[in-house]
């Protein structure tokens, strides 16, 4: 059963100024006789609950009410960052590959969740659910158990594209050095229903929101290819790590406080951009 969203116009607030209406992308608001903005009869069904026309109405006179949605963030007396400081927070983020052996707090994932779940989502379905593994020891788990996936690949598929670097993180594990997730204390997989078109996107735009917010908590980040790799093709390790059965994994990230600190930012290609 569609849970209907409950839009309650103030009309002693509103101004008639008709903003709302402008911004919602599915035309579910009007003004009515009296120019008072309204929602438009039956048209609550097709509200995606995206919330713009309570951002930014000036009078405050709206609220976009649904099941589950979280509380709001009061950021009205701050301000937001400058290019210089958005610049510096994506220029120097880089991939960590070591990590202190210490162990991240729920109360900080629990933080950067928060924050992230505002990363945009197709139609604003919110649709990516997340699972962290937050013990180093189920940690080293799922790496042993990418290993033996990897060993399989490469005596069963060696056609695949993968086959050739295999070799490199399975002799690396029976040496003791797990390259697989690089000793990091925590693991977080984004994953989504398999039936959204969209979940794939949504679920990178917020892991990618996680990968620039972390440093800011003293966090650094890597993109997990072989550990991905491994959950897009083993139903097994899928299973293992409680992703649903008709969910699709999209991606795996290390996090944890990183044991070096980067001095400067690396070179990167220049921007191939064409003009039209």
């Amino acid at each position: 059963m569609m849970n209907v969203t409950d839009i309650r116009i103030n009309t002693n607030f509103c101004n008639g100024c008709a903003i709302c209406a402008g911004v919602c992308a599915y035309g579910i608001l009007d003004l009515g006789s009296e120019k008072k903005a309204m929602v438009k009869p039956g048209a609550e069904k097709f509200c995606s609950n995206c919330g713009l026309c309570e951002a930014i109405c000036p009078k405050g006179a709206i609220q976009v009410n649904y099941e589950n949605a979280g509380r709001v963030p009061d950021f009205s007396t701050e301000r937001c960052p400058t290019t210089r400081e958005m610049g510096l927070l994506i220029t120097t983020r880089r991939s960590v590959r070591d990590y202190k052996k210490m162990s991240v707090p729920k109360e900080i994932f629990e933080e950067i969740f928060d924050i992230i779940r505002y990363a945009p989502t197709g139609m604003n379905g919110q649709s990516v659910h997340w699972i962290v593994i937050s013990e180093p020891d189920e940690v080293a788990a799922l790496v042993s158990r990418v290993i033996d996936w990897a060993r399989m690949v490469i005596k069963t598929q060696p056609e695949s594209v993968i086959a050739p670097i295999l070799p490199v993180f399975v002799s690396a594990y029976d040496q003791g050095i797990d390259k697989i997730c690089h000793g990091a204390p925590h693991v977080v997989i984004a994953h989504s229903p398999a039936e959204n078109p969209v979940g794939f996107v949504d679920a990178i735009i917020a892991m990618t929101h996680l990968d620039l917010i972390a440093p800011s908590f003293g966090l650094g980040t890597c993109w997990a290819g072989i550990v991905q790799g491994a959950l897009a093709t083993s139903p097994t390790i899928r299973e293992s790590i409680g992703i649903p059965e008709n969910h699709a994994p999209h991606y795996a990230m290390m996090i944890g406080y990183p044991k070096y600190t980067f001095k400067r930012a690396p070179k990167r290609n220049s921007p191939k951009i064409t003009w039209k």
